[in-house]
């Protein structure tokens, strides 16, 4: 059952040039319980896509789709406020580069607090039994932030908790940022390129603690990333896009044992060479040419003019093509053997 379902999701923005069209009917099945990939080079329109769910577009977009539901819910038809209650506590965002994101003037301490779900009835009849004088009851909010911190990894969480942003290190802000997604038990958690500019070992780490996530909580994630080779190797589900459309879909057995689009393929032999991964100092293949910029964009299948397989036909744009749950929008398709 499919948790967010996105069809032909479209987004135009109005510029100095004219309106110009960044998204192009996009689609996206987000399966309940799974961990999908949603993969393209930088700027290729995954943190719009992302925005467009959210709600956190700004007044010169204009965003259309044929459907946007959270579960049962009609995202297109609520209301800003009624958008924004759903946010943190239906969906919660990692945003990339997290020390940008959380406020340089308070404590993690004050920030994580100010994410925690109101008081509870356990909250209240502890506070009661320390009006009545039990001085040594604990505060659940303290073992609550406590609990959130050792499930993201932090130990030493009472220095954490005491420090501010820039006292952390680009690793230990994504860790709080990500304990801070998962304090109201969200359904769905978008993670925006949550590793961005971090060393390997650091990586790792996170792409690991992302994972634990869905496994222990079964919490659904949409991983945006221009890293390839990592979010494949956690995703169960995965989506190609380029210059703002979905240029195919799939399981990951799908995308690595049959990719149909030239741009998947090319994608795949950035990691791969002859079905193994590459050796120490191998070639890495290059797909040539450059990513368009937004308002240069060709006509009909954006990936053309870099299209080691395009024809005359390909100035028309493709329509998308699915077979058993594996869709994919491109005129020449790779032929399987």
């Amino acid at each position: 059952m499919a948790l967010l379902d996105v069809r032909n999701l479209s987004i135009d923005i109005e510029t100095a040039q004219g309106k110009i069209r960044v998204i192009d009917k996009a689609s996206l099945s987000i399966v309940d319980g799974s961990i999908h990939g949603l993969i393209g080079e930088s700027g290729s329109g995954k943190t719009l896509i992302a925005k467009a769910i959210l709600g956190l577009h700004a007044s010169n977009w204009t965003v259309t789709a044929d459907r946007l539901f959270l579960g049962q819910t009609d995202l297109t038809k609520l209301s800003p406020r009624d958008r924004r209650k759903i946010l943190g506590k239906e969906i919660s965002t990692i945003f990339q580069e997290p020390s940008t994101y959380l406020d340089p003037s308070q404590k993690i301490r004050v920030q994580i607090e100010s994410v925690l779900p109101k008081k509870s009835w356990k909250q209240y009849c502890r506070g009661l039994l320390k009006k009545l004088g039990y001085s040594n009851v604990p505060s659940s909010r303290r073992l609550q932030i406590k609990e959130l911190l050792h499930k993201v990894g932090i130990q030493n969480h009472v220095s954490v908790l005491n420090s501010y942003p820039h006292q952390l290190s680009e690793g230990m802000c994504q860790k709080v940022m990500i304990a801070m997604a998962i304090a109201n038990n969200p359904r769905l958690i978008i993670a925006d390129e949550p590793t961005t500019a971090m060393e390997a070992v650091t990586q790792s780490q996170i792409f690991r603690l992302l994972y634990k996530l869905n496994q222990l909580n079964n919490t659904t994630l949409l991983i945006l990333s221009n890293n390839f080779a990592h979010t494949s190797k956690i995703s169960d589900y995965m989506t190609l896009i380029y210059c703002g459309q979905t240029v195919e879909s799939g399981s990951y057995k799908h995308i690595i044992e049959a990719a149909m689009h030239p741009y998947t393929q090319a994608m795949l032999k950035t990691i791969m060479y002859d079905g193994k991964e590459h050796g120490h100092k191998q070639e890495i293949y290059i797909l040539p040419g450059n990513i368009p910029s937004s308002n240069q964009l060709p006509i009909g299948c954006r990936l053309g003019p870099r299209c080691p397989r395009a024809q005359r036909i390909c100035v028309k744009n493709p329509t998308i093509t699915t077979k058993k749950g594996h869709s994919y929008r491109c005129h020449y398709p790779i032929k399987l053997s």
